[in-house]
């Protein structure tokens, strides 16, 4: 039947999705549970979705790295579509959640909110067959709450 291949791998998509989730959640240890993409970036017809590594456009970090907030919540849409919307817990610092992404190429907005108060919106630009790689990271210094953002076009080191 004509589109039957493309409903089983939706399906299998779905379920591989469910079973990553679940294994984060069953595995998460520490001060918490890892975060998760948000449904709305996980639906096949977004224009926006999260998808394995070797298909993503955009591979987007997230981190919590203020001891003074030991735990936020981060919201990050990307032209409007929620792809993160979870606690994070700073941990050691050293624990950035990785969100492989899929967008179409040319400009894109992408929005960052924290429950902290710390905002900002960017816009970036995704090449069409090239990757690129992104981090956002939430940091508290003197009271006042901050979203940094670093984008570029090689993997990122992480100390």
């Amino acid at each position: 039947m004509p589109g039957s291949s493309s409903v089983i791998v939706r399906r299998l998509f779905a379920l591989v999705l469910i079973l990553a989730l679940w294994a984060l959640v069953s595995c998460g240890g520490g001060q918490g549970v890892d975060p998760s993409p948000h449904p709305e970036g996980t639906a096949p017809d977004s224009s926006v979705r999260l998808v394995g590594a070797a298909e993503a456009d955009l591979l987007l970090y997230v981190s919590n790295q203020s001891f003074n907030d030991e735990e936020v919540r981060i919201t990050i849409t990307i032209d409007g579509v929620t792809v993160v919307d979870s606690v994070f817990h700073v941990e050691d610092q050293h624990n950035w959640m990785s969100f492989p992404l899929t967008l179409h190429p040319g400009i894109h907005e992408i929005t960052a909110e924290s429950d902290s108060g710390a905002t900002f919106r960017k816009s970036f630009k995704v090449p069409r067959g090239k990757m690129r790689y992104a981090v956002i990271d939430h940091w508290t210094e003197d009271g006042s709450a901050d979203l940094t953002w670093l984008f570029q076009r090689q993997p990122v080191g992480f100390a």
